[in-house]
């Protein structure tokens, strides 16, 4: 006769964390590879494509999952807008941020246009980083949005 092991929801809970955890280390990992490939490295795209592909694979089954099982994924209206632009400006800060740094670095403040070249850049860096950002996440906040009110309706109209 075989025994089964018996495994109560503390095991159960504790091999999905461990799973979790190394989902995070590959997809975090695939990030950083990434990036340094391209700014660090200076490599070609062909270089890390399978990298990028991943990592942008792996984001968006983690969204369209949560969406699908009804996780929201930006809270109540007003916090969600707020949510939403934060991300765009935070995401604007950092793109204009980090491709300003390397492309000074990279060819200098007097190729740049000196310090107000730079400012100028940085700030048309911003807005079309932001613009981007806001364009998708919205799109993002629509969507969720679309779906909680589907299953409210959906779980509303089983209790009546």
């Amino acid at each position: 006769m075989k025994r089964e092991k018996i495994q109560d929801e503390r095991i159960i809970f504790q091999k999905q964390k461990i799973g979790s955890d190394a989902f995070g280390i590959v997809f975090f990992g695939l990030l950083i590879s990434v990036l340094l490939q391209q700014f660090v490295f200076e490599a070609t795209f062909s270089q890390y494509a399978a990298e990028f592909i991943l990592f942008v694979v792996a984001a968006i089954y983690i969204i369209v999952r949560n969406i699908m099982v009804g996780i929201d994924l930006f809270g109540d209206s007003a916090i969600g807008q707020k949510t939403v632009i934060l991300n765009c400006i935070v995401t604007g800060i950092t793109i204009a941020a980090i491709t300003t740094t390397l492309n000074t670095i990279n060819f200098g403040l007097e190729k740049m246009g000196g310090v107000s070249g730079v400012a100028m850049t940085a700030i048309i860096t911003f807005v079309s980083g932001a613009l981007i950002t806001f364009i998708g996440f919205e799109l993002l906040y629509l969507i969720n949005k679309k779906r909680q009110k589907h299953l409210d309706d959906k779980y509303d109209d089983k209790e009546e």
